[in-house]
Order: C-alpha cells, then structure tokens, then sequence
C-alpha cells in the first residue's frame, strides 16, 4: 500500500520536528514557573534523541512508531510533574488526551496501545512513587481510575478508528489495484484483438500469395510444356489435344487472375505501371482472345478507333488490356446473333494529358434496370440463372469496375432488355512518344549473351531454358540466390560476366530480392548484370521493393515468350551485340597477404581430385597444408596436442564421419576464436550455410572453389603470427620441382581448359593428371549409383553425386556438374519416380567427357627402364634426404608429401631404385598415408642410408 506507507513517512516526519520542538517549550516553561531549567530540558532533549535515532535507523518501521508513542506520553507527564503545586497541574492532564489521540496518525492501533500503556505507567509512577508530586494530599486513587477509564475508552476508539483507516487503505489499493488489472486486461484485449484483426490480414495476404504461387507454378509448367510441344512435329490429333489443353489453362489461369487481382484491389494492393504502348496493338491484342468464341457463334467484332486518339499511349496497357478484354468477352458472351462494336475517342486533352472514353456495344439479350443495379457487385451477375448458363465469376465486371477508378475514370451502362447493352469507360492517360517505343524485338540481337537464370522450381528453369535455347542463347541455371551469387563471383574471377538475370521472387533461403541485395553490397561483385525478376506471385507485392533494390524489370508467370523477348531488347539494346570479352589469361597466381605466408592449415577433403586442386591452390597460395581424409581423421589431427593449426578448411559430405559433426566434437574443445573453420563443399543452398554455421563453422566457401575468392576467405580469419623457428614455412618449405611440359591440347570439349586453368593456377600438368584422374575414378559412376540406388544405399548414392558435381564443376563440365546436382537434388528429397532418367541424363553429359579424358596419353604411362647406372654420392645424399622429409610428411598426413615424391622420382630417373617407387606411387596419390609409410618402408630398404646418415 504505496499511500499508506508515504502517509506514515511523513507522519514521522511530523513526529520528529514536534519532539524536538518540545525541547525549547519545555525550558521556556521550566523558567516561566520558576523550576530548574536543566533537568526537564535534559529529559526532553534525551526523548528527541530516543526518536531521532530510531527514525534515522528504522524510519516509519514498527518500533520507531512504539519510541514515539513513549516519547509522546512522556512530554505531559513531564509537564504534569513541573506543575506540581500550580493552578495550572490538572490542566496539564489534558496534554495526554490530546498526544494520545495523536498517535491515531500512524493508522496503527499497536503503537496507540503502546501510548495507553505508557499513560497507565507515568500515573502509577506518579502516583506511588512520588505521590506528593500531584496530588499534594497524597495519593488519589478514585481520580486515577476515573482518568485511567477515559484513557481505556479512548483508546478502545482510537484502536478502532486505526483499524478501520488501515481497511479503508487496503480497500482502496484493492481497488485501484483492479482496476489497474481490468485496464491491463482490456488493453491486452484490445492489443490482441489487434494483433489478431493484422495477423488475418497478414494471413489473408500470405494465402492470396502462396495460392498464387501454388496455383500460377503448375500453370506455368503446363502452359509452358504445352508451348513448347506444339513446336514439336506432332500428329493433327495431338496438336489439337495440346492445343485445348492450352486454352483450356490459359482460361483457368484468367480465373485465377480474376479471384486475385479482386482480393489485390480491395487490400489495396494493386498498383499501375506507366509504359509506352501502342493502342490499336492494346486493343487487337484483347479482342483476339473473344474473335475465337464470337467466330464460332457467327458474331462480328469491330474496332473503331477516331482520328483524335494518339497511336501511342503512356499509362497500364495490361489493365486497359484486362478491362477492354473483360468487357468484350461478356458482350460476346451475350449476344447470340448480330455484333459487338469497341468505340474509342479522345474526350478531352489538355497538353500531353488526355481522357480516353471507351465504348462497347452488343446486340444481345440486354438487361432490366434492377439487373442493372446490381451488376457491378462482386460475386453476381444479372440474374442467378446466368452463372449456370453462361459460366463465370461475376467478378469480371466489379474488377473492371475498380480498375476504371483506379486509372482516374468512371464506368457506366446503357441496356433494355432484348435491346442490347453499351458499356461506357473513361481513364485517364498520356501522350506516348514513338521513338521511346520499343519496335518489334528481333532475336538477332540477343545473340552472345550470357544468361543466368535463378529459380527453385526445375519446370520453371527448364522452360525457361528452353526459350533462350531456342534464341541460341547460352544461359546457365541455379536453383537458389546462394547459388546465383557463388557463381557470378566465381565467373568474375575468371573475367566472365553474364549480360542478363533471370531470378525467381520467392525461393527457399535467400529471395529473389534479398538476393539481388546481397549482390549490390558485396565487394567481390563489381559488375552485375541486367536484373530482370520473374515469380508466380502476384507482382504489385514486390514492385516497390524490386525498384528499390535496381531490378530492371518485373514478369509474372506464366511467362510471355513475345513480352519476355521485348522487354530483353529494351533492357539490352543494342548493347547485346557488342564483343563478350574472352576469359583472359592467368596473370598472376592468388595469394594470402604476405604477413600470413606460412600459416598451416588443415583441408579435409576426402575426394582425390578435390583435394589435389585444393592443395595446389592453398600452397601456390602460400600456406602449408595438412591432410585429412575424412571427419574422423581431423578430429584426431585438430585435437593433437602435437599439432598447431591456423585454420581448418572442412568439407562437409564424407563417409565416416561428416564435417559438421567433426565441426561439432571440434568445438567442444576449441572454440571459433582459437581454431577458425571455413566450410568448402558443392552445396551453396543457404540452409546447408546455416547448418555450417550452427555447427561452429566461421564461414562458407562453394566450390568449385576459385582460387581468387578462396585467399580472400582465408585472409578474413588467418591470423599474422611469427613462424616458429625451423618451422616449414613458405619460405623455408623446400621448393617444388618444375613443372614438367604437358601434352594438353588447346581445346578439350566439354571440358572448358581456359577456365578450368584459372581453377589450378594455369598448372596444365597438375590439370592432364585431373582429367585423367577423373576418367579413371568416375569410369563407373554410373554403375555404381545405380546399384547404390537399386541396393537402397540412397546416402551413398547422394555422397557419390554430390561428389562428382564438385569434381565436375572444378574441371568445368558444366553439363555433367547439372546433371549430378539434379540427381542429387532428387536423392535427397528421396524423389526416385524419374530418378533413371536423371541418371541417363548423366551419362549422356559423361560419356563425352569419358571420352575427351581417355584421348590423353599419359606421360607418365610406363617407367622408364631401369638402367644400370647407379647413383653418385650427391645424388644418394640428396635421395636419402627426400626420403626423410618424405617419412615425415606422410606422418603429419602434410599435402606436401605429393610434391617431395616428385621430386623424389625426378633424382633417382633412370636409375635401379627407380623402380622401387611404384610401391608408395599409388598410395601417395590416393593420398592415404597410412599405405604410403608401409611401402616407404620397404622403398628405404633398397638404399644405404646409414653411409650417407654417418
């Protein structure tokens, strides 16, 4: 009870100044009636100090209202005791009915009972010990009791009054107390309700969309596919068949629109665009659509359009399209025999600004005026019969009706019935201008552009696809944002760039718009190509953000072809035709900031061929590199008290055990601050970014890994440190033998040497013996994933093609790297139903490249014969000394033990012990270790070391 305890603060407050203030008066009085002004004083003083104390230690606590009780009741008493012998004593009696009643102040009835009692103890006191002190006759007990019943009686009062202040207080917080509650409540209520009334909003406009995406996806596919098969060579029946199932969607999809584009406007979330269009192409464009419908029924459409109507127009074409369209369409609907006149004129112009009146007439059935009145009503039609005989909404007419509004104007109706209808429209627009019109595309020059096309749903990719195929246009596809921007900065680092993007709006991890954000404020991309944004949902939704984050152009699904290849041209131009520029050549090989030279890192890797493109590009890049083969093995080597790393590159998929539980069991001992780890796998989803870094990863790198983006990866978390002293740094790592000249020729097809070159530093041996490698490793891939697969074995399977699209994409088989990572995709998502066309579909991308493998000769074939030449003592020094750092690397499971080996061979060419290297050649370049030392063993046999060593 907050007012109650601020009420007995200042009470007390009150208490204590009246005590002390007693101090004075009682010395006044003490001299006024002639008595030792010393004693009483010092009482007096000595009951202040008593109060002072308490409140100092206690404040209002009960104990400080008990000493003021007393303190209170001894001021009389000490009055009653000075008059003794005066007039005046008995008047004095009355001082303790008033600072009895005094007490009440505190709302407390103990200390009230605490003052009666210390009133009975001064009077008996008083009374017996010093009787002659007040009563001068001695002691006068009938007058002590009187006095004691009026104290009895007035306490028994006071205690009750105390009593019921202290209920009033507490009923009174009780009160407010609910009152504070009911107003909590009610305005929790009303934020709930509130909160309740957005979230049916948000979720009413979260249906309309994901309806619009799940519906309009399907529709693009079965639009799409049907477009695309009536290119084909079919027979008449199955041209006809595909070509029903065309309309047929194609009015499902107006439907739709219809429900859509209602629910947009009344949200209020349809806005219009301004574009330069041609009005008669508007018009016959809208018309068309009925000509099919009014030719079969024998009615005849005509357009009349005045001489006062500008040929071009700025404003919403497609909304003008949709109202005329929607119009046209009902007088068809209508209207058994006769025509169907579409009249436009200019009502009235001021500068470039006009108002355009439309005017559509029918000979039809017509309507009565009370059919009339309710016509532009959502959901109705003139009457109730209509939507059974005539089919429809009832949503066409009120939409038209909004639309109209919307671009500034009005609509109206003039019908009797059997007489036929008009329906009349004005809309406001501009004077286009010619020259800013687009003429028609031609397809010519969109040749040479590079095109990369991002969207989640494989049929929307494929069509796509498919459409710039048919333009002879080369566009790539990915199936996410992530995706997207790993490969722009990869082909940016290589000198490429794409011309154009094709994104999808909604996609899992990154959108479409965050996407094209992240491009914008990334310092890898410094040039990106023109943006164009393509989604099943409706697109007012995404406008406003889409112009902000600089996309160019905005299409919704089922996509055009004709108004996908104009909007390309206008974006394009004739900038589309100028020269692509080439891959240059690797200039310069990427490495790490000079003061990180030397740093040791762990790559685990358990892909050959993965991890040897890895190696070279990590030590050309200045590092020294340490193997591991899978989870497991870098569990051990992170958590060797022996061993000191700077950084682990980690990837993620390998048997045994993966990275992100290595990742895991690594963190528990070391945290991200000490040991960073850096994710380097083909997955660039950003679920599979987020479970990296869930496991404790720092970063992500995608591979293919480009040697450029991977150093400026590893210089955001290396650390500048001292190498320790005879430690293997880049500078002291013994240096690696030249590369020897390499039967690669200048084009490989399909595999893509420039670019694949710029993967491995410009290394064309390292890059013959990948290719070979790749032959010989993935020679029965397809085999195998089929009996994975048949065997249920579908984590393996989906290892094995996730392995090979890395594989595939660091040797630039583009082809082969799609074709793994749609089969992966539908292993992992266990979609096996179409699983052997993917699979095909990947052999025929293999085979090619197969075969383009086994052309190489291998330089390397067959050894050398031994001769009989035998080693000097430099040369045997020399070999022995690669033998110990060889013995060493392959203990530390050290990357450089491939580089020692091969300068190993190169000493001891053409020489006996030659031929003893063959028993550690395949281990070391399968890079297991622990085979390599067995056959080391052996191989040291061969050579008197102890010679050298003494």
């Amino acid at each position: 009870m907050a007012e109650l305890d601020s009420l007995r603060h200042r009470f007390g407050l009150f208490l204590v100044f009246l005590i002390w203030a007693h101090v004075p008066f009682i010395a006044f009085v003490a001299w006024w009636i002639d008595r030792g002004i010393v004693a009483p004083t010092l009482v007096a003083i000595l009951l202040a100090v008593a109060l002072q104390v308490s409140w100092t230690l206690r404040g209002p606590a009960p104990v400080t209202r008990y000493v003021s009780a007393v303190a209170l009741m001894g001021q009389p008493a000490l009055l009653v005791f000075m008059f003794s012998g005066h007039p005046w004593q008995m008047d004095m009696h009355m001082y303790f009915f008033a600072t009895l009643a005094l007490v009440i102040g505190w709302c407390d009835w103990r200390p009230v009972v605490v003052a009666a009692v210390a009133v009975a103890v001064h009077h008996l006191m008083l009374n017996f010990v010093f009787p002659y002190a007040v009563f001068p006759l001695g002691a006068d007990l009938p007058r002590v009791y009187l006095h004691a019943a009026i104290v009895a009686f007035q306490t028994v009062v006071l205690v009750w009054l105390s009593m019921r202040l202290v209920a009033s207080f507490r009923r009174i917080k009780t009160m407010s107390d609910e009152i504070v509650l009911a107003n909590e409540t009610l305005e929790q209520k009303v934020a709930e309700r509130t909160r309740e009334a957005n979230a049916a909003n948000i979720a009413k406009s979260l249906f309309l969309a994901n309806m619009s995406h799940e519906i309009r996806t399907p529709m693009n596919a079965i639009l799409g596919f049907s477009h695309l098969a009536l290119r084909t060579e079919m027979t008449p029946k199955q041209a006809d068949y595909v070509s029903k199932i065309k309309a047929a969607s194609t009015a499902l999809l107006a439907l739709i629109n219809d429900i859509l584009d209602f629910s947009k406007i009344e949200a209020g979330m349809l806005s219009l665009e301004n574009t330069h269009f041609k009005i008669r192409e508007t018009i016959e464009n809208a018309t068309a659509i009925s000509a099919v419908k009014a030719a079969e029924k024998g009615v005849d459409i005509r357009i009349n359009i005045d001489d006062n109507v500008p040929t071009t127009l700025l404003g919403d074409a497609l909304r003008l399209n949709q109202i005329i369209l929607n119009l046209v369409s009902n007088a068809v609907k209508f209207t058994e025999r006769g025509g169907v006149i579409l009249s436009i004129r200019t009502l009235e112009k001021r500068e470039r600004k006009l108002v355009l009146e439309v005017a559509i007439r029918d000979t039809g059935i017509g309507m009565t005026p009370e059919q009339q009145q309710v016509l532009f009503r959502s959901f109705s039609q003139a009457d109730s019969s209509m939507t059974r005989k005539f089919g429809g909404t009832g949503l066409g007419l009120a939409i038209s009706k909004q639309l109209v509004e919307l671009m500034g104007g009005s609509i109206r109706v003039e019908s009797a019935a059997g007489a036929g209808s008009t329906f009349t429209f004005t809309v406001q627009m501009e004077e286009g201008d010619a020259q800013l019109l687009a003429e028609a595309a031609d397809v010519e020059t969109l040749r040479g552009l590079r095109v990369l096309i991002a969207d989640d749903n494989p049929a929307s990719r494929e069509i796509l696809h498919s459409v710039f195929e048919g333009w002879s246009v080369q566009a790539d596809l990915v199936a996410s944002g992530t995706e997207a921007i790993a490969l722009l900065e990869e082909a940016q680092a290589r000198g490429v760039s794409y011309d154009l993007m094709l994104i999808d709006w909604k996609m899992p991890g990154l959108d479409g718009i965050e996407s094209v954000e992240a491009m914008r404020s990334s310092e890898t991309l410094t040039r990106l190509p023109t943006i164009m944004m393509v989604s099943a949902y409706a697109r007012e939704e995404a406008m406003e953000s889409a112009s902000e984050a600089g996309i160019s152009a905005f299409l919704v699904k089922p996509i055009d072809t004709a108004l996908l290849l104009a909007e390309i041209t206008r974006l394009i131009g004739a900038s589309s035709s100028q020269e692509r520029v080439a891959a240059p050549a690797v200039q310069s090989i990427p490495m790490v900031a000079p003061e990180l030279r030397g740093s040791r890192i762990l790559l685990v890797e358990d892909n050959e061929i993965n991890s040897e493109v890895a190696m070279e590009i990590l030590t050309d890049g200045g590092l020294v590199v340490e193997l591991a083969t899978n989870g497991r093995i870098a569990c051990e080597m992170a958590l060797d008290s022996g061993r000191q790393y700077d950084l682990v590159l980690m990837d993620v998929q390998m048997p045994e055990m993966d990275g992100i539980e290595a990742t895991k069991r690594i963190r528990q001992t070391i945290p991200a601050d000490r040991l960073p780890i850096l994710a380097m796998t083909a997955h660039a989803y950003e679920q599979e970014r987020q479970n990296c870094f869930n496991a404790g990863m720092n970063d992500h790198v995608a591979k293919p890994v480009d040697p450029a983006t991977l150093m400026r990866a590893l210089e955001r978390w290396l650390k500048p440190h001292k190498a320790e002293a005879g430690g293997p740094t880049a500078a002291t790592a013994a240096p690696a033998p030249a590369e020897p000249p390499a039967d690669l020729p200048a084009a490989l097809p399909p595999f893509d040497l420039d670019t694949a070159l710029v993967r491995v530093n410009g290394k064309k041996a390292l890059l013959r013996k990948l290719i070979l490698s790749f032959a010989t490793n993935y020679g029965d891939v397809i085999a195998t994933l089929r009996a994975e697969i048949e065997a249920d074995k579908l984590d393996d399977a989906r290892r094995l093609a996730h392995s090979l699209k890395g594989v595939s994409g660091s040797l630039e088989l583009r082809k082969v790297s799609e074709a793994s990572r749609q089969l992966e995709d539908a292993i992992a998502h266990r979609e096996l139903m179409n699983i052997e066309d993917l699979i095909e579909r990947l052999d025929l991308a293999l085979q090619p490249a197969l075969a383009a493998a086994g052309s190489l000769t291998s330089a390397d074939a067959s050894i050398a014969t031994a001769s009989d030449a035998s080693l000097d003592p430099a040369a045997r020094a020399k070999a022995t000394r690669l033998l110990g750092e060889l013995r060493q690397q392959l203990v530390k499971r050290s990357m450089r033990a491939r580089k020692t080996f091969e300068a190993l061979e190169t000493a001891l060419q053409g020489t006996p012990e030659a031929a003893h290297l063959s028993q550690i050649r395949d281990p070391i370049s399968r890079l297991d270790f622990s085979h390599a030392l067995e056959g080391l063993d052996a191989v040291e046999r061969h050579f008197d070391i102890r010679e050298v060593q003494n």
